[in-house]
């Protein structure tokens, strides 16, 4: 009881510190990986060979807005946010043996261009983001991607390592591979040279 009360307080705390003009930078870390089986993933990949390059040149603050066009109080860097994506998408290449290395033949170019605060936290109790990312190989191919993630706002205090806007940033990115890898047409470009 007294663990929910003090989770719910710094919950409280950090809401009013977005709502009061604080900045809270969200950095995503550890994304969590794909489950093959129950999301019915194509692979393996033995025969791909790709490079996986982040294409975000723009490493200066995002502020985050939500969907009425309204800054949060969140901000983050999208160089950041490509980095990860980029690190996520090649395990989950790597898990169905593909191969990434510079230089393949196949390149995919991965760039986050948008991050949109969508949740109403105080009222329903989740932190949820949209992100919107652009994948482009070197052989013209190019799509965008949409993905969703979210986590709870009322997970008790220290049963986490990340915070919890944090953890929703990585389930958010999470989503956004798992839309790549479940996609035709993204397992066709990877088989397509310049």
């Amino acid at each position: 009881m007294i663990k929910r009360l003090v989770s719910i307080i710094a919950v409280t705390a950090c809401l009013v510190s977005l709502i009061s003009g604080c900045t809270v930078y969200l950095v995503p870390s550890k994304i969590p990986p794909l489950d093959t089986k129950a999301e019915g993933l194509a692979g393996p990949f033995d025969y791909i060979t790709v490079s996986l390059v982040n294409a975000q040149t723009d490493d200066s603050n995002l502020s985050v807005k939500d969907l009425n066009g309204k800054d949060t109080g969140w901000v983050l860097s999208r160089n950041l946010w490509t980095k990860k994506l980029a690190e996520a998408l090649a395990a989950e290449l790597k898990a169905r043996q593909a191969k990434v290395i510079r230089g393949a033949p196949v390149t995919i170019y991965l760039k986050i261009t948008e991050v949109v605060y969508t949740g109403r936290t105080s009222f329903i109790g989740v932190i949820q983001f949209d992100v919107t990312a652009s994948v482009t190989s070197n052989s013209g191919w190019t799509k965008t991607y949409v993905g969703r993630g979210d986590a709870s706002a009322w997970a008790p205090a220290g049963t986490t390592e990340d915070k919890n806007w944090n953890r929703a940033a990585n389930w958010t990115i999470r989503d956004v591979v798992r839309l790549i890898m479940s996609d035709p047409e993204f397992i066709a470009a990877l088989r397509m040279k310049r």
